[in-house]
């Protein structure tokens, strides 16, 4: 499926418990915050719609700067703990009013190292509104992924932070490797983050 008819849909919500005191997003990598790598990278790619879900932009004054200037539109989850899928259900219920948007493409922020081959892969491998196409590294079913505008309805029935992974595990997987699909958690993850893949 064309990029045209997607959404894309980046996730940048969470609280770094993991991280300690410092927001990982705006942790530094290769001289910018982890964030701007994912949102320059989607933002480069030809989608119906760039929308990201973050922080209140109290919280996160310096990302919602960014994404402004890179033209998504901003969702705000003021309910972070409610984990991954009440960002995912802010993000589908802005998009489904929409129907020339087929599907939407989910992309966390804390992915850095996501290429924009690799979500050109997972785009391309969507044939339609009833497909579901996740990422793998050979061992788990993870996001970046495609989720067609049927499963919407599911989508919005979501809870925990599990987001959308029994749908994803049952869905077409596209393999890459593990330093892909890396992403930070920890200060140690940061080390761990190579080089920009070419893509």
């Amino acid at each position: 499926m064309r990029t045209e008819k997607i959404a894309a849909v980046l996730l940048a919500a969470g609280t770094s418990s993991r991280f300690g005191e410092e927001d990982k997003l705006m942790a530094d990598l290769r001289g910018k915050p982890v964030v701007a790598h994912t949102l320059e990278t989607v933002a480069s790619m030809a989608f119906a719609e760039l929308v990201a879900v973050t922080r209140p932009i109290e919280l996160a004054p310096v990302i919602h700067r960014k994404l402004d200037r890179r033209g998504y539109t901003i969702l705000v989850n003021d309910r972070p703990e409610e984990g991954m899928s009440g960002s995912i259900i802010r993000a589908v219920r802005h998009v489904m009013p929409d129907h020339r948007i087929r599907g939407i493409l989910i992309c966390l922020a804390d992915m850095p190292d996501v290429p924009p081959s690799h979500y050109n892969r997972i785009c391309l491998a969507a044939e339609d509104t009833g497909s579901v196409i996740a990422s793998t590294d050979g061992f788990s079913s993870s996001p970046p992924a495609f989720i067609g505008r049927q499963h919407f309805p599911g989508l919005l029935a979501l809870k925990g932070d599990h987001g959308a992974r029994a749908l994803l595990s049952r869905g077409i997987q596209i393999e890459t490797t593990s330093a892909i699909l890396h992403d930070i958690d920890t200060p140690e993850d940061l080390a761990g983050s190579g080089p920009v893949t070419p893509g």
